[in-house]
């Protein structure tokens, strides 16, 4: 197939595009920042930027089957000021608009569009469980989750299947939230944050591009899809279970009060949670190699952690 893939230097689009790639897929990644682009040279790999996608929109998309949307600035990378929170609105929601722009000025459309999106459509946890069919909640992240996907299903009126991806925390060694939580434990200084009963739906990078190619061949799947894993686990056991891994002890709790002093709102992400089920691609048979968390943080740390 050829596919289109917006947003393929980050830390997901990255194994997004190795894993097509290695599976014999030509891919065109749009970037902001092409020079960036995190993976070998290959003949089956082109990279265009943003302005060249607008201009020259028939050029590079013609004959793509697919167009897979991964662009956005990190959520958690920096404290949510005003312009930080419109940064984040603009990564997502205007380049979802300018994705189904391009798309319609073609005259052959794609097939499918898979646009991410984010378990944060669902707001705070309130002790129940979470399935595609959940109503949004509250706050800034379920806000800009809806904005995001609502313009991701404008391709629908072009006839083309749209999926979004509500994604959980990522779990790899290269990068996500674990690139971040790893460092205090190897200085044996790791615990979880308060109250530690927050709930943490998350999914491991391999499972997650897998899901991607699983979902390009999926024609019957549409509408939110979330891409967690099926076993939800709280963060004192996510943090017990990250300790095992590395070899290290989960006995500092951060206060949730030097959370809120340090990252103000940001900090919300960390002190609640979100107990989110996979229910619709469980129910197309999508199998997880990584369904429990003891087995995913052992795959990427258990070896290198002694």
């Amino acid at each position: 197939m050829k596919i289109i893939v917006a947003g393929g230097t980050g830390f997901i689009g990255h194994h997004v595009c190795q894993h097509l790639i290695q599976n014999q897929h030509h891919i065109t990644v749009v970037s902001r920042n092409s020079g960036q682009v995190r993976t070998h040279s290959s003949q089956d790999m082109t990279i265009v930027d943003w302005e060249t996608l607008t201009k020259k929109t028939e050029q590079t998309t013609e004959g793509v089957d697919a167009f897979i949307n991964l662009a956005g600035a990190p959520i958690a990378d920096a404290r949510w000021t005003s312009s930080r929170k419109q940064l984040l609105v603009d990564s997502r929601v205007e380049t979802t608009r300018r994705l189904v722009e391009a798309i319609g000025r073609v005259s052959v459309k794609p097939r499918v569009l898979i646009n991410a999106s984010g378990i944060g459509f669902y707001g705070i946890d309130d002790g129940v469980t979470m399935s595609e069919a959940s109503p949004r909640g509250e706050g800034f992240l379920a806000e800009l989750c809806e904005k995001w996907e609502y313009e991701a299903h404008r391709a629908m009126e072009l006839e083309v299947q749209v999926l979004c991806v509500r994604i959980g925390m990522v779990l790899g060694s290269d990068g996500g939230a674990l690139s971040k939580m790893k460092t205090p434990f190897k200085l044996f200084a790791g615990g979880p944050v308060s109250p530690g009963t927050q709930k943490i739906s998350w999914i491991h990078v391999h499972d997650l591009t897998r899901l991607m190619m699983w979902l390009l061949d999926t024609p019957n799947l549409s509408g939110p899809v979330n891409a967690v894993a099926p076993q939800c686990v709280s963060m004192n056991e996510f943090c017990k279970t990250l300790g095992h891994a590395l070899h290290r002890p989960s006995w500092m709790p951060v206060p949730k009060f030097a959370l809120n002093l340090l990252l103000g709102e940001l900090s919300e992400m960390l002190t609640t949670g979100q107990h989110v089920v996979p229910h619709k691609i469980m129910q197309e048979g999508f199998h997880f190699m990584y369904p429990n968390l003891e087995q995913a943080l052992q795959s990427l740390f258990g070896e290198k952690s002694s």
